[in-house]
This record gives structure tokens, sequence and C-alpha cells, in this order.
């Protein structure tokens, strides 16, 4: 039997797959961490570079002061930062120097794990990440192949890339990384003994797997069957959808199956409950369990991104067009030689799809996305493209434009010399890779004296003693009060 460590993912993946990506606050943070704390978790991830931006770009709240109270209040967690390792933020490859100067910040406000994967199995990109995580002092680099299902996508294929990282001294473990919830118990048996037979010093000791057909909860136990220790999980009301097992069941089915599990399951229980009293003070959605659905497994569009499509279908007028399109998206996906559908692909894929069908004529007008796509953006597409389309890709204006263009990445300095040489070096990074007024926003907020009524509430609500306010203005009264540990 397994001595299995959960790993929780509340805060970043139950959050963007259940909230979408916005449900996180400092005040979540000061909240959730303290329990979080004492549930005996193996790491809790954290962040990603979109959880960095959404703290500006929604809440205009400084991440990295979020993540210095995150540190603060969770002294004894591990927490992890996961990466693709091409971009920090922004759709578009990040700068090196610019990515080296994230790791760095990163590390200097305590995050001590990193998850890298490339979600087009390239696995040279994956050791320079691990090699520039190292660099930074990360305690731990975890790398990742990333599953999904196609023709190219076999056994074979995945045993062929773990074995590319088998010799990077920068590479602690690797980790399989199911971000569409399409592993099955009997694919994973199959995929994790060819795995290790093909690595001599790492292991394969830890996976991530979604909801999204159901059949996470069964993978999980699958993989502690398998001698896997390190499963990924989330707690209601973030568990379940399209996010993580359940956290507090997936611990009695381990052990209801003879593994002993590492962690206190009354402080999850709590911290699941103050997770739920948080989400119904600020109204966001709870994830139940989904339907398995069969379709699925050919298509491999996330709920998310299926729901988007419909409602912008139905903006336009042009609602029937739904069931097409995902027809459509198989067929574009096969077209530029099977990239894994996750985020930024599969949007790319799903709008090409969609202007396939609305001009009449497929691949008529291509979008800059699958042009940059094609033209190795993010590295090698895994298969084979179509000819066709390759040839219109190279001949299109995107293509020439880029051809043309001289892409000199930029020093670290020059990236300094654009911006106030007074900027803090977490404000240089954040403007290198957001927008001006977005940070302007942030920055205005954070130099208030007070943060207004609901920022007063936030403060009041944490503290650790019975409390009272009174104010008055001309005839007008307000009292609050609130008792120990206490939201007003």
């Amino acid at each position: 039997m397994t001595d299995v460590k959960l790993i929780d993912v509340s805060l970043r993946d139950g959050n963007q797959s259940v909230w979408g990506a916005t449900g996180v606050t400092d005040r979540t943070i000061r909240e959730m961490m303290p329990l979080l704390d004492a549930c005996g978790y193996e790491a809790i991830e954290l962040l990603t570079s979109t959880i960095i931006a959404v703290a500006v770009r929604y809440h205009k709240q400084d991440p990295f002061a979020r993540l210095d109270m995150a540190r603060r209040l969770a002294p004894k967690a591990k927490l992890g930062f996961l990466t693709t390792g091409r971009r920090f933020i922004s759709f578009g490859q990040t700068p090196k120097s610019v990515l080296q100067f994230a790791y760095d910040l990163l590390r200097r406000h305590g995050v001590t794990r990193m998850w890298v994967v490339d979600p087009m199995s390239d696995m040279a990109s994956t050791r320079e990440n691990a090699r520039m995580a190292k660099k930074a002092g990360f305690d731990e680099v975890v790398a990742g192949v990333c599953f999904t299902l196609s023709p190219v996508h076999t056994d074979e294929f995945y045993a062929d890339k773990v074995a590319e990282l088998d010799d990077c001294a920068d590479i602690d473990s690797i980790y399989i990384k199911d971000p569409s919830g399409l592993l099955t118990p009997e694919r994973l048996e199959r995929l994790v003994p060819k795995l290790r037979a093909r690595l001599k010093r790492l292991k394969v000791d830890e996976i991530h797997t979604h909801c999204n057909t159901g059949l996470a909860p069964l993978t999980l136990l699958t993989a502690a069957d398998l001698g896997m220790s390190k499963l990924h999980c989330a707690l209601p009301p973030v568990a379940n959808g399209s996010s993580h097992s359940n956290a507090l069941q997936l611990v009695k089915n381990l052990q209801a199956r003879g593994h002993s599990v590492t962690v206190n399951p009354e402080a999850m229980k709590a911290a699941s409950d103050r997770l739920r009293r948080e989400a119904r003070l600020f109204n966001l959605p709870e994830a139940v369990p989904v339907e398995y659905d069969e379709d699925f497994y050919r298509h491999t569009l996330a709920g998310g991104v299926l729901t988007t499509t419909r409602r912008q279908l139905a903006e336009m007028g042009r609602p029937e067009l739904a069931p097409r399109i995902t027809d459509e998206a198989v067929r574009v996906r096969e077209d530029l030689g099977w990239p894994i559908v996750v985020t930024p692909f599969a949007q790319y894929i799903v709008a090409q799809a969609t202007m396939n069908l609305v001009t009449g004529e497929r691949y008529a007008r291509l979008s800059d996305e699958v042009v940059d796509l094609l033209l190795g953006e993010f590295g090698p597409m895994p298969g084979a493209v179509n000819p066709e389309l390759l040839d219109r890709a190279l001949n299109s204006p995107r293509a020439r434009q880029r051809q043309g263009a001289v892409r000199e990445e930029p020093t670290l300095e020059e990236v300094r010399a654009r911006f106030s040489a007074s900027l803090s070096d977490e404000d240089l990074l954040l403007r290198a890779v957001m927008p001006a007024e977005q940070m302007d926003a942030m920055a205005a907020r954070r130099g208030r004296a007070d943060g207004g009524l609901s920022a007063l509430l936030d403060e009041l609500s944490a503290q650790d003693r019975p409390w009272s306010v009174s104010m008055r203005a001309g005839n007008g009264a307000l009292s609050l009060t609130g008792a120990k540990g206490g939201a007003a």
C-alpha cells in the first residue's frame, strides 16, 4: 500500500476551474492560509502567472504583497508555482530575461516548488526552464508530461518524452498533468509502467487530473495502487465540476482501499467550511460532480471553452452553429498536427473553426494566433500538419511580417530602461508584461490611506478578538460588531 501525500490546488486550479480565476482575493488568502497550513499537505499549488495577472487586473491588489501574506500565514507549507515555461501573463512568448526575473522574484517571496510543463511536449523548453528555476533557488522542480488524446499521443510518445528529461540534473521528479481529465484508470495502468521503464534516475510519482468526465477520483485511486504517492486535489466548493477530486472524499476512498494518507482530515474540513463561507459571502458558485460524457473523448474541449463559445454565438445571433463548431474544431485540431486542447490552444482552435464556418470556406482566413502556432511560436506540432494549411500560413501577411522582422530579446537592463528607475523589482516585472492602465489602477489603490468600507470589514473580520465600530455623520449612525474571527 502507498503512503499518500496530497497537494492542494484549491486556491489556484480550483479557483481557475470553478471561479474563472477571479474568486481569490487578499481576503481569501488571509482567511484560508492558516487553515491550509494545518492540513498537512505536501504542497499548496498557489500561483500561475494568470493568478498574478488577475490580482492586478480584477482586484487591483498587489500579487507580491499577497504572496508575502500567504508565506507569513502558512509558514510550514511548501508554496508552489506552475509555469508552461514560455510565457508569463501574456499569451505570446516572454523574453527569457524577464522570465528569469519572474522566477527570481517568486523565489524571493517564498515560493519553493515549481511545476514546469510544456503543453506541446517540447522537452528542450522544459529542461531550460528547470535550469532557470534552479538558478533562481527553487528547492524542488517537478517536470510534467501533459496528457491528451490523439493518434499521435500514444504511450510510446510519452515514454520517449520523459526519457528526454532523465539526465537533467535540474529536475527532481516527473508528474503526469491531465488538464482535461481525459485519463482513465485503464490508460493509467498501461502508461505508468512504460514511463518508468524509460527512466533510470527520475521517478514518476505525482498526478494532476481534472473531473471533466467524472473519472478523476477513480484515476487517483489507481495512481495510488501503482505507487504514485503525490495526488492533486481540491476542497469543496472548488472541487468537482471541471476542477479536481474532492479532497475530503479522496482521503476516505484511499483509506478504504488500504492506503495511508498523511493529512489532518479535521483541519481539511475546517478549511473547506471556511472556503464555503467565503464563497457564499461573495456569491461564488459551488461545483458539483459532472455526468459522464463519452463525446468529450472525441472533441476534448473543456466545458469553459464550450460555454464561452455558445455565449458568443448567441450574441452574434448564430447559436445554431455551436454543434457544427465542435465538429469543425476536431478537424482543425487534426489539420494543425494535433496540438493539445488547453489554453491558449483551445481558444485558437475554436476561433479558427468558427471562422471556417462563418466564412463558408475552410481557412479562407487564418487567425494570427494560428499562423504563430504553425510558425513554431510554442514549439513544434506533435503530428504532421495539413500541407495546404501550412502553405496558406507560410504565405499569409502575418508570416511575411514575422519573417521580415528581427526578433532580438531584450536584456533585463533594456527592460529597466523603459521604466522609471524608482520602480521596485516587483512593479518593474508587472509593468513589463501588463497594460500600464491596470498597473496604474493597482498603484493608485495601494497608495490610498484606506480601502473603503469593504477593506475595513475585511480587516475587522480577521481580528482574533471581539470588536465593535461606531460611525456617525450628521443625522446618520452606523454600528458594527463582530465576534472573534467572525465576519461583520
